[in-house]
């Protein structure tokens, strides 16, 4: 299986909830056992780990991983526990920011981060995630991780990325940049798409021009 549209609870908006990394997956709980085995062919992973973060659904939006580690929120230490015992990698729960999903954007390599994200977090990122980090905006803007999606393989950004963040991303994260939206011209690409370096899944409602670039960006 390659790009799959897919959505949760009705909702187009997949990026919210669901993480996937090469080695594993990460879903709320309470998602029916069809589609969590819709995922493990989708993304070609036999780890799907369950799981609420701060009682919430929105993985997506308050949590990051790569295929080395989780980080949470802070006051997830159960959570973290949790996915240690399961998966056998690193979790860190980070002080201050609560929405880490929309401030990170990474991949096994490295991680680019909000620019005011302070020095002591930026020190357990790049302990838990084992990447290098660097400060960037996208468009302008301090969301980079709802403004693109990262893989191995590629980034798909926010349309109006300009010259100077793409060039940075893309030697930090070692992969080419696509632009591109999502769900019928949503710029905030992560609300609409998850990938790993095997395949993917976008929200409904994406077009067919936009499914046709982001298969090209993945090479899917």
């Amino acid at each position: 299986m390659a790009l799959q549209y897919f959505q949760y609870l009705g909702s187009p908006n997949i990026g919210l909830f669901i993480i996937a990394t090469d080695e594993f997956v990460l879903v709320p709980s309470g998602m029916s056992e069809s589609k969590i085995e819709f995922l493990k062919r989708c993304f070609k992973v036999d780890d799907v780990l369950s799981l609420r973060i701060r009682g919430s659904k929105l993985l997506g939006a308050l949590s990051v991983a790569n295929s080395n580690g989780v980080l949470l929120p802070y006051g997830c230490e159960r959570e973290a526990d949790l996915i240690r015992e399961r998966l056998g990698v690193k979790v860190a729960s980070i002080q201050t920011f609560i929405s880490l999903g929309n401030r990170i954007l990474a991949n096994d390599k490295a991680a680019v981060v909000d620019p005011q994200m302070p020095e002591e977090i930026i020190s357990i990122i790049k302990e838990v995630l084992n990447v290098k980090v660097e400060r960037s905006t996208i468009a302008g803007l301090p969301y980079v991780g709802s403004s693109a999606v990262a893989s191995n393989k590629a980034t798909y950004a926010h349309p109006k990325i300009r010259p100077d963040e793409a060039s940075l991303i893309e030697n930090v994260l070692d992969v080419q940049i696509h632009t591109g939206t999502v769900i019928n011209g949503l710029p905030y690409v992560k609300l609409g798409l998850v990938v790993n370096q095997k395949g993917g899944i976008v929200g409904r409602g994406t077009s067919g021009s936009e499914l046709m670039a982001i298969s090209k960006c993945f090479l899917f």
